[in-house]
């Protein structure tokens, strides 16, 4: 049973003009992402789709920011599969979680993410 859905899109050059480029990287992708980021022209549209990816799964599991989520809570792992930590892993766990399915794309100037989570509890319709 489908869960929840979420979506998000965000223009690849917001990661271009970043002020602080390296804090901004630091505060929001783990140390792994980090490290497997390509060098070069790229990088810009790698950072972009693992971040709506990020934003898109928040979305699908009814939660945000504001609740004080954190970044490093949801991994994007090399493979493009989402590995999640921390508050987010019980959240899943409560809200009995079987499958996250992610799709992703990008152009030269935008980068899509949509997030679909799956759970294997039935509600039981009066």
């Amino acid at each position: 049973m489908i869960l929840g859905v979420g979506t998000d899109v965000v223009d690849v050059g917001r990661f271009q003009l970043l002020e602080d480029r390296r804090e901004f990287l630091q505060q929001v992708f783990t140390g792994d992402e980090i490290l497997n980021a390509p060098s070069g022209v790229t990088q810009d549209r790698y950072f972009a789709s693992i971040f709506v990816l990020k934003e898109a799964l928040l979305k699908a599991l009814g939660c945000g920011l504001e609740e004080g989520w954190c970044w490093h809570e949801m991994e994007v792992k090399q493979d493009w599969t989402l590995r999640l930590s921390g508050r987010l892993e019980r959240l899943a766990e409560e809200k009995g979680i079987s499958a996250i399915h992610v799709s992703q794309s990008h152009s030269d100037h935008t980068a899509i993410a949509l997030v679909v989570v799956e759970t294997n509890h039935c509600e039981e319709h009066s």
